[in-house]
């Protein structure tokens, strides 16, 4: 109940963008769609909808004859999803395209050419925060949905660079440092994570270094995207086979890899046993505040079912927690600013950032304060890390 406010005051605020910039970046993303869309069907040795997943169904199945063991079927036949895409990305080099179209159509159609349209006389958007969507308690965002706004890739960061502060101005982005796997070595208790954060030690170089019995300065970047992938996969309850897709092995490396993660992590693989048990005795998880998600599918005699629920089962009081924290640290940094900032004010929460937009002379000192404020509102055996940065638009920090 307390965010309730907070989150009204942050929808009536609103964030700027520059729609210059949007449109700049659609153009030069429609030239790039345009040649995807040729270049896939030069592949498939002719002309379609790429869009379509009717006609694109027929050019991968009957005209390429692309081999559909593992896809799965519905009543229209095999499906063309992302996910059923992946098992088969190795076996055409027109897959990858697909994605890739996909990926920049989604994009392109979601923000680049929607956001513009959205902004209010001040170039303001203003979007809504729900907090009773999600079922681990994370905050989603809609109309329109800012929480979607890819990190990673190259093109997230250039859409986000449309997203400015007003003159005068500045942002700060405060954002929790692997919050999740702090929690994993929190909840757990296991000692050499544990000990890894508080050396503040890379954690993934530190897994690729335990998995491969090698010193740290000897792991590849192949071995730390491996270890990677892993760590964070724990969190998501995932599967060999969906560790050996991501990390780009084989399944029996995968599954090796996974028994001696487990064998240099015991605490993990204890905890993570000891949530499945509890969650099919009680048929709920909480996380360590109380927050509770019911899970029935746990006991059902359909596998697939009940492999999904101990996925879900397992990322709850680790996830749920991170969102937990966050909030926490909503309700403290609003204070902080109402007491000593009050031009200052908080725009965007994404995941487990914190956008804010601020007067220049404020930034050195409100920056410290956030700091603070987020690093000390719980108390984890590994302690958190916040990494704030400071800039004139959201891409470039």
């Amino acid at each position: 109940m307390p965010l309730v406010e907070i989150l009204a005051d942050m929808e009536k605020a609103g964030i700027k963008i520059n729609k210059t910039v949007l449109k700049g970046i659609s153009a030069k993303l429609d030239r790039r769609v345009k040649k995807l869309e040729k270049e896939i069907q030069k592949l498939a040795g002719a002309e379609f909808n790429v869009n379509s997943s009717v006609q694109l169904r027929e050019v991968l199945f009957e005209k390429l004859k692309i081999p559909a063991k593992d896809i799965k079927k519905g009543k229209t036949g095999f499906s063309t999803a992302s996910p059923e895409l992946q098992k088969i990305k190795g076996l055409h080099p027109i897959i990858g395209k697909i994605e890739e179209y996909r990926e920049l159509f989604k994009l392109k159609t979601t923000y680049l050419d929607t956001l513009p349209n959205l902004a209010d006389e001040k170039s303001r958007i203003h979007t809504t925060f729900n907090q009773a969507v999600t079922a681990t308690g994370r905050l989603s965002s809609s109309e329109p949905n800012l929480q979607n706004i890819p990190i990673r890739t190259e093109l997230g960061q250039l859409i986000r660079t449309a997203f400015e502060a007003e003159n005068g101005y500045k942002l700060i982005s405060a954002d929790y440092s692997q919050i999740e796997l702090h929690i994993v070595a929190h909840l757990s208790g296991d000692v050499k994570m544990i000990t890894t954060f508080l050396n503040n030690e890379d954690i993934h170089t530190a897994t690729a270094a335990r998995i491969n019995k090698i010193d740290p300065g000897k792991v590849t970047d192949k071995m730390r995207r491996a270890a990677k992938a892993l760590n964070f996969g724990i969190i998501y309850g995932m599967s060999t086979f969906g560790f050996a897709q991501s990390a780009g092995v084989k399944q029996e490396e995968a599954r090796e890899f996974i028994r001696k993660y487990f064998e240099n992590y015991p605490q993990v693989a204890q905890f993570l046993d000891e949530v499945k048990i509890s969650a099919r005795e009680k048929g709920y998880v909480e996380t360590e505040l109380g927050r509770r998600r019911y899970i029935p599918e746990i006991n059902s005699t359909n596998i697939q079912l009940r492999n999904q629920a101990e996925r879900m089962a397992v990322n709850m009081p680790i996830q749920g927690l991170a969102a937990d924290i966050i909030k926490l640290a909503m309700i403290e940094a609003d204070k902080l600013i109402r007491e000593k900032h009050p031009k200052a004010r908080m725009v965007l929460q994404i995941h487990d950032e914190l956008l804010f937009e601020v007067p220049e002379e404020a930034v050195e000192k409100l920056a410290k304060d956030i700091k603070a404020t987020m690093e000390s509102i719980y108390k984890l055996s590994a302690p958190l890390a916040a990494d704030v940065k400071v800039g004139d638009n959201w891409g470039e920090i």
